[in-house]
Formats: C-alpha cells, structure tokens, sequence
C-alpha cells in the first residue's frame, strides 16, 4: 500500500496478520474432493497437446483459459489441492489489494490523513478475507479468484493514473488487463469502467487537457485491442454448458448473504441489506468529494453486470457470476463503515457488532467448508465399494454426464481387485445395477427414501454425502437389496 506518508510498523504488522490470517482461512476449501467443473476443465486440458490449443481448441465455457494453463502445466494426475493452488494464491493476495484500493481512496478523500486510511484499508480487508463467497472461490480450481486479484490490481493501477510517474502503472494495469481477460471474460467489466474512470479525469480537470487525453488513450489502447481480439477470437465461439436456470432476484440474494455472512434463505432481505450498505459507502464517498469514485463504483457494481448480461442474454446465472461486483464492493462498504466509526462511541459500537455479526455468520459456511467441501464423492465410492463381493461394481445415477465423470474420476476408489461399471438407464440390465446415486444441489428436496426404476427394480436409499453450498452437489446412494448383500 504506497503513499506520500508513512506507514506505522504498527499497522503494517497487522494489515499482513490479516492477509495471512485469510490466507489460512482459504485452506478451507483446498482439500476436499474437486467437484464437476474442476474435474471437467482437468479432462478437457488432458486432451491437448500444447498450450497454445487451450485458445485453439478447447471452445467451451468451462475453459478458464489462466487456470487451464495451470492445470496443463501441472499435469493429469497431480493432488487436488495443488490445481487450487493458484486461486488461493490470488484469493489470498486479493484481501490486500482490496485494503491497497480502500487505503488510496481514504487519502484522497482525507487530503493524506493516514489514520483514516488506515481505518478504511483495515475495515476492506476484514470484509475482503472473511466474505464467503470470495474464500469459496479463492479455493476452487477454477478462473474467478485469478480475476478478480487481476481486477483489484488494475483498479489499484487506475488510482496512480495522476501521478507524475504513471508509465509503469499503466504498463501493470495493460499486464492485469491480459491476465484477468484470460482468467474470465468478466474482467471486461472493470476495463469497461475503467475507461469511464479515466474520461472522468479529462472532465475534472482542464489544465494540459491534450496531455491528459494522450495520458488516457495510452492507458486504454492496449487493453481495448486485447479485449476485442480475446473477444472476437475466443469468447464468441465459445459452447456454453448447461445447468439450472436460476430466477435473477434469487442468484443476486444468494450473492448478497454468502457475501455478509447472512442466511441463503434470506434473499431479498440480503439484497437490500447488501445494497443498503453500498449506498452507505456512496454517500460516504459523496460527502467527501470522490464523485468520480462514485460513478465508477456504480458502474462495476450495477450497471456493467447489467450491460454483460443484456449483451449476452445469458440464463444461466450463479452467484459466482457475480463474484467480481460483489467484491469490488466491499472497499465501498468500508468506506461506509469507517464514516459510522467516525460518528463516535456510538458508532464504534454499531460497526463493531456488525463486523461481529458478519464474521459469525461467514464463519458457518466456511465450517461447512472444511467438513464437507464441495461433494464427498470419493467417500461415498468407498462406502460403496466396501460393500462389494464381486468384481464389477455396477452403478447408474440421475444424470449422466455430471455423475459419471465424478464417478470415473473417482474410480480409483473401487480398491484393488473391483472396478465400477458405469450404466445409463437405457443401458442398464432388466434386473437392474446393485447403486443408484442421485443428486442434489443446495435448497432442493432430497429424493424419496424408496425409488423404482422403468423395469420396476426397487432401491432403498442407504447413505447421505452433503456438500457445502456454491459448488457441487449432494449425493443420495441407493442401494439394489436384491442383488447385493452384505459380506
């Protein structure tokens, strides 16, 4: 975090207890078992020859391209937590930027008071590292943590646009531009405001006017052609995945609550909060004459998802869709607060209890995290297997693609001397497969206890394997009493 003024060993010693405290809490989710989208982009890099084809060849949606270099670098057959690797790294790294963001801003708005920048850079990084959606996907072998640090970088890199030695600045925001346009394509958000930023600048002030307008164009030009290119050359050929079709007022809910640590179920209520509190912080920053950074965060946090998802027309959203504006507007939010812990004792006391509160509540689904991951699928193969008298395990599921490649992924769960054997319903024999896994996501119904199949072979569910919510699924085992008996 640079500045004019000097940081207190103090302070600094805490702001890197906390990066490192978050850190630890991001182990969370490293361990357990990948679930399907982290296993899917393993498979698909399995099946290129060179790096350059992860461009080339590999057109789908769930092709990260950053994070699939990573796996293609690591190679088929490496540890589960080392393809995460490179999220935490950037989850973890992401908690400092958002305070080096919040730490500028407070600056400029206190004319270098560097007691109120502390108080707002501090107050970012709690809310940074202890939102569950940003730990979640700072341990997922996926492109959303990689993003977003390249996000908060570059919107880092846009707060020195000012200075007097801005060259190197520019050059690491170009830099973060191409590395978070690989790691998803919703980085395309931030450079999209920040343009918007930058124009700002050429408003606010008149002085060298054409110097300022070169300024800005040489901080643009390249990550606009990137942009572009990346668009028209991979984005849009891209095959987009399926999955559930989640109403938009009940994703954006979902988002808001995994971000302030309030209950999934409360929805609408977890919105309003959410965006009451940014309203908070908009009329802080107001109060305090950063009108430009007011714009710029309503455009990341509302009117650029709004623009990609019009542009798009794209149905299936998730809260990790939205990843990006939720955490860009956390250095808002503390802003917000630090203006309330400003008002006094009063004030003190209010912002701590939230922050007690949300802390709390994030810290529920991160336990869950830890216990159950995002699946126990190999858990639940064991079981299986364990029960096993014959060689050939047979099994079929609910949903093909999604349960068979955890199932072949996984199989080396059978244990020397069985295999599993993988049926479709369609294939399955007349007197039917000795399991049946169904599957669950997070808040639907489990299935009945007692299932047939169109041959009318009847199983009994046996064993129940949660997950922790966001990614990946319950699985429900069902077991073909007619066929398998216990040894």
């Amino acid at each position: 975090m640079s500045s004019s003024s000097s940081v207190s060993s103090r302070w600094f010693a805490l702001a890197i207890g906390l990066i490192g405290g978050f850190a630890l809490v991001r182990l969370a989710g490293m361990f357990g078992d990948l679930w399907l989208d982290e296993i899917w982009s393993v498979r698909m890099v399995e099946q290129i020859k060179s790096p350059w084809e992860i461009l080339t060849v590999l057109r789908h949606d769930n092709n990260h391209p950053l994070n699939s270099l990573w796996l293609y670098l690591l190679g088929p057959g490496a540890a589960g937590w080392s393809y995460r690797l490179l999220s935490w790294l950037a989850g973890s790294v992401s908690v400092g930027l958002a305070g080096a963001i919040a730490w500028r801003q407070a600056l400029n708005l206190s004319s270098g008071e560097t007691a109120a920048a502390k108080l707002t850079a501090t107050l970012a990084m709690v809310l940074t590292g202890g939102a569950y959606l940003l730990i979640h996907y700072s341990s997922e072998a996926r492109g959303y943590a990689p993003m977003l640090a390249c996000a908060l970088f570059a919107v880092w890199a846009l707060q020195h646009a000012d200075d007097a030695k801005w060259g190197r600045w520019a050059i690491g925001y170009a830099a973060a531009a191409a590395l978070g346009l690989l790691a998803h394509v919703a980085m395309a958000e931030v450079l999209l405001a920040g343009m918007v930023w930058s124009a700002c600048g050429l408003v606010r002030r008149t002085d060298g006017w054409n110097r300022r307008l070169v300024r800005a164009i040489g901080w643009h030009i390249v990550p606009a052609v990137l942009a572009a290119a990346y668009y028209f050359g991979f984005v849009r050929k891209l095959e987009i995945g399926g999955g559930p079709e989640n109403p938009l007022l009940r994703t954006l809910g979902e988002t808001a609550a995994y971000t302030l640590g309030l209950p999934a179920a409360s929805g609408l209520l977890a919105l309003g909060v959410f965006l009451s509190l940014c309203g908070l912080g908009l009329v802080a920053l107001a109060r305090g004459g950063g009108w430009r950074m007011v714009l710029f965060y309503v455009l990341i946090i509302g009117v650029a998802p709004a623009l990609a998802m019009t542009a798009s027309k794209f149905t299936l959203l998730f809260p990790r869709y939205f990843l990006l504006n939720a955490a860009m507007a956390l250095p808002l939010i503390a802003h917000g607060l630090a203006w309330i812990w400003r008002c006094g004792l009063v004030g003190r006391g209010v912002v701590l209890v939230a922050l007690a509160g949300f802390l709390a509540g994030n810290a529920f689904p991160v336990a869950r995290l830890a216990q159950e991951g995002r699946g126990q699928y190999s858990a639940a193969l064991r079981e299986i297997a364990s029960h096993a008298q014959v060689r050939e395990i047979s099994l079929s599921s609910d949903h093909d693609f999604r349960n068979h490649l955890l199932i072949d992924y996984y199989r080396a769960a059978a244990g020397e001397g069985h295999e599993f054997v993988y049926y479709s319903v369609e294939q399955a024999p007349p007197w039917g497969v000795q399991w049946v896994l169904f599957h669950r996501f997070a808040g639907e119904d489990p299935p009945p206890a007692v299932i047939a199949d169109a041959r009318g072979n009847q199983y009994v569910r046996e064993y129940h394997y949660p997950h922790a919510a966001l990614s990946g699924w319950d699985w429900y085992v069902y077991r073909n009493e007619s066929l398998i008996l216990d040894p």
